[in-house]
């Protein structure tokens, strides 16, 4: 019989410490320490107990992405949903998605969702770096995180000044020659004693995607501006005081439901104008005393999406506003670390949409409460234990239809950590979360889609809908070897209960829709990680599976992503001027639906960033994503990706 290849893997790990121990251990290559903040603490990513991935800001810089999901398009067991274009582009974590993935920018949740409108804001040219965290996180964060965590961080006035600067700043301008996107980018940074600023503006202007068969994408073209503004003051020894502000505006004419074709019937081109706002105050105090090192942010963020109908000028309507508050303190008693704090938010949703026969979403008020804590506690040299528990309160009212409901949740977590060997760490934990459900689920009204006068199928409320529930295990294993080779793998069974869904109905005709609790699902799967370091090569592999099923019927559910393989091989040249490597993705074919069957493909990318020795602050980026422009889409995607993309940015620092 032969043997299973996730048990030959599971078998060698727990062998290779003593092969590790055979082994000269002396280092030979020094990896930088990764710190993480997706876990409400600052972190090696070593020590976090939970699957996290960290995408740096030199591999963003290597891969030039055109959205948010682009950045971890490679990364096992996540797909991009929403389609090929940038704008619309969302993240799928093992199998869920939407608003079943938190998103935060710079540690404030962002949490717009309404109908097939965007809701990733943040343009990547800002980006610092992006954490996930694979699996459920409401311990931490609260609603939303039943498959996990996208953690985006914006540039900082640490990342453009040298040590020695006071001043200082870049240019950055880059052009895909795919869709003639030309971005531009600037930025000036300061700081005084106790004064670090910046200041950051960008424009990006783009034409249709040209898909792999040669083919235009038709209405993927956009015109995108941004500012990002950040003052931090260091207020003595042990307090600082950071302001952040964000705008961001996206304009141009695209489908209605940008995963879609537009047809003229139920997916209409539409001119967009949307507007994104963000402000945050963020007070830190960290005294000598171990008991208060502590974090007070207060946050706005705003979002407007004016949309008229090409066809016939029809204009709609939307905008969230959500005020928030986090309050949270780490405490050290001897050696149990203690993580603990308060979350609080105010959204206010509305919606106009002009016209006969249409939706009616909800003027909306929605108030979330959350206390929280985690415990890390060793028990030994060998076992460690963390606890932790949340406890959230939430309320919607529909002022419209003079409707409300309240509700409450309970996540608890908890692993077990075992360091078996210098070598080698397994951690078995256990996490529940939740999503509850939003205002447009809970409180539309009329209109869905007409099929002749007087035939139209119409919006019902449902205020009883109850919260999704996500209950996932996991066995997560690390093994070092030799200080070159680190392999990290994780086994996951993640049963979600109480999916929320839309239903149409057309029982009595012309019928109802509405939003509904539906049965159990069982995730399952695994992911593999490897890393070898050594002088001038590094190279990264990995693989990931996740199968998903209706518990009630025994169907396989939709949108799970394809089973996929990964590499990424690199080197430094002329005394490290030069850096070049390439990246493959093989996605299986993916029939595990009862619908259609999505073929397989291979994407391999090529990167080259040079930085001259004679011109020290000049660095060339050239970039060339699916080099052998490769017609595919991806699982359950209805249109079809770019071809070969050809980025070239040049930038200078001052």
């Amino acid at each position: 019989m032969k043997p299973k290849p996730l048990a030959v893997l599971i078998s060698s790990i727990i062998s290779a410490p003593a092969m590790a121990d055979a082994v000269d251990n002396s280092p030979v290559f020094n990896v930088g320490e990764v710190v993480v903040n997706a876990t409400r603490m600052e972190q090696k990513s070593d020590e976090v107990s939970r699957p996290i991935t960290v995408v740096d800001k030199e591999t963003i810089d290597n891969i030039q992405p055109q959205s948010i999901a682009e950045v971890l398009a490679n990364e096992p067991n996540i797909l991009i949903d929403g389609g090929s274009r940038p704008g619309f582009q969302t993240i799928n974590i093992r199998g869920l998605g939407d608003n079943r993935v938190l998103q935060t920018v710079d540690g404030v949740r962002q949490d717009f969702e309404s109908g097939h409108r965007a809701s990733y804001f943040l343009d990547p040219i800002i980006l610092k770096s992006v954490e996930v965290v694979k699996g459920p996180a409401s311990t931490l964060w609260g609603s939303g995180a039943l498959g996990g965590v996208v953690a985006q961080t914006t540039i900082d006035a640490a990342d453009i000044l040298e040590s020695d600067d006071d001043v200082g700043g870049l240019v950055k301008s880059s052009f895909n020659f795919n869709n003639d996107q030309l971005t531009t980018t600037a930025v000036v940074a300061g700081r005084t004693d106790s004064v670090d600023w910046l200041i950051s503006g960008y424009g990006r202007d783009s034409n249709n995607i040209e898909m792999g068969n040669g083919q235009p994408l038709e209405d993927s073209a956009s015109e995108d501006q941004g500012a990002l503004a950040k003052v931090e003051w260091q207020i003595n020894e042990d307090q600082s005081i950071a302001f952040n502000a964000r705008h961001a505006t996206v304009e141009g004419g695209v489908p209605s439901n940008g995963a879609s074709h537009v047809n003229g019937s139920s997916v209409f081109l539409i001119d967009k104008d949307q507007v994104n706002n963000s402000l945050s105050a963020d007070y830190r105090i960290n005294t000598e005393s171990p008991l208060l090192n502590a974090q007070v942010m207060a946050y706005w963020n705003s979002v407007d999406v004016d949309e008229s109908r090409v066809s016939d000028g029809r204009i709609d309507n939307t905008e969230k506003d959500t005020y928030g508050l986090n309050l949270n303190n780490l405490s050290q008693f001897d050696n149990f670390t203690l993580l603990y704090g308060i979350d609080g938010s105010h959204s206010n949703f509305s919606a106009e949409r002009s016209g006969a026969d249409r939706p009616t979403p909800p003027d909306a008020d929605i108030d979330v409460w959350g206390a929280f804590a985690q415990g890390v506690i060793p028990l030994s040299d060998k076992w460690t234990v963390e606890l932790g528990a949340r406890y959230d309160y939430f309320s919607t009212e529909a002022k419209n239809i003079g409707e409300s409901r309240s509700d409450n949740e309970l996540s608890p977590s908890a692993a077990l950590i075992w360091q078996t060997t210098d070598s080698l760490e397994l951690t078995l934990r256990h996490d529940r979360a939740f999503r509850a459900p939003t205002a447009e689920e809970l409180y539309s009204t009329g209109t869905h889609f007409c099929m002749g006068p007087g035939m139209c199928n119409t919006f019902l409320p449902n205020s009883d809908l109850k919260a999704e529930k996500a209950a996932n295990t996991e066995l997560m294993a690390k093994l070092k070897i030799n200080n070159a080779w680190t392999l990290k793998t994780s086994i996951f069974e993640n049963r979600v209960d109480d999916f929320i869904e839309q239903t149409v109905s057309m029982n009595p005709f012309p019928g109802n829709t509405y939003w509904e609790n539906v049965d159990k699902a069982k995730l399952h799967g695994f992911e593999i990680n490897a890393l070898y370091s050594q002088n001038d090569i590094n190279l990264a592999l990995g693989y990931g599976q996740t199968r998903g099923k209706d518990l009630a019927t025994g169907d396989p559910l939709n949108n799970i992503p394809a089973n996929t393989w990964s590499a990424d091989l690199s080197s430094s040249f002329l005394n490290n001027q030069l850096k070049a490597g390439v990246r493959v993705l093989h996605a299986e074919e993916q029939d595990l639906s009862t619908g259609d069957v999505y073929d397989d493909y291979t994407i391999t990318d090529l990167y080259a960033a040079w930085q001259p020795a004679a011109l020290k602050d000049l660095t060339i980026n050239l970039t060339v994503n699916n080099a052998t422009d490769e017609y595919y889409r991806r699982a359950w995607a209805e249109i079809y990706e770019a071809g070969r993309e050809v980025s070239l940015a040049a930038t200078y620092k001052f």
